[in-house]
Formats: structure tokens, sequence, C-alpha cells
């Protein structure tokens, strides 16, 4: 009965471990060099700062996490660098109120039209 309830409890641990990752959709912007953040219905999502550091797993994010063809919006207004600017993505991971990153396990851009119908986001 020992052996039954240490699994129990095991199982029980694992799960809530893993209770904790979220998906949150939003602005994904990244106005100039190493600045990343996400902006959902909840408020700001800090991902990297210049100088500052960034959320575990960020860097660790695949090159197609960061790919959004025609749906990023060019904001920098210096010419050749249209990497700067802002999209529509949903990260996946897991966060803490009222703004702290604890993880970053995926992003994955979206067309610009999902964040701009949806009224919770502010207009861009």
């Amino acid at each position: 009965m020992r052996g039954v309830a240490l699994t129990l409890c095991l199982c029980l641990c694992l799960c809530a471990a893993s209770a904790g990752a979220e998906t949150r959709c939003g602005w994904y912007e990244n106005p100039t060099p190493a600045n990343h953040w996400l902006e959902d219905a909840d408020g700001l999502w800090v991902l990297s700062v210049q100088g500052g550091g960034q959320a575990p797993g960020f860097s660790d994010l695949p090159k197609e996490a960061f790919t959004f063809e025609d749906a990023w919006v060019s904001s920098n207004g210096a010419p050749g660098f249209s990497y700067y600017g802002y999209g529509c993505a949903c990260i996946e991971g897991e966060f803490s109120a009222p703004d702290k990153v604890l993880s970053i396990e995926r992003m994955e851009p979206l067309p610009l039209a999902r964040c701009e119908a949806d009224p919770a986001l502010p207009a861009r």
C-alpha cells in the first residue's frame, strides 16, 4: 500500500509541475536590438532586454519562431533594419503575475489579423 501511495504522490507532483505551462497570444514586439516582449490582454511580458538578460528558453527558440514573413510591420524607420517592428504571436511557457516570464518553450507567429481582431489587445 505504501508503494501505491508513493507512486500516486509522484504522479500528482509531476502533473502539478507541468500544469504551470500556458499559452499567451498578443502583439510580439522587437523595436530595437535585444528588446523583445509580448503584450496580451493581461499586460506586457518581457522576453529580453538589451543588457538586462533574457527569459529562460528565449535564446533556445528556433529561427522559425521569428519568421513572420508578410505578417511583420517594420517600425524602426532606419533603412536595412526591417527586422525591428512588431507582429502577432502566441508564446507557450510559464508566466507569473503580474509580468514575470518564468520560461519559454515555444513561440508561433500568427497573421496580423488575429491580433487586430482581438478587442482585448491595444490597437496598433
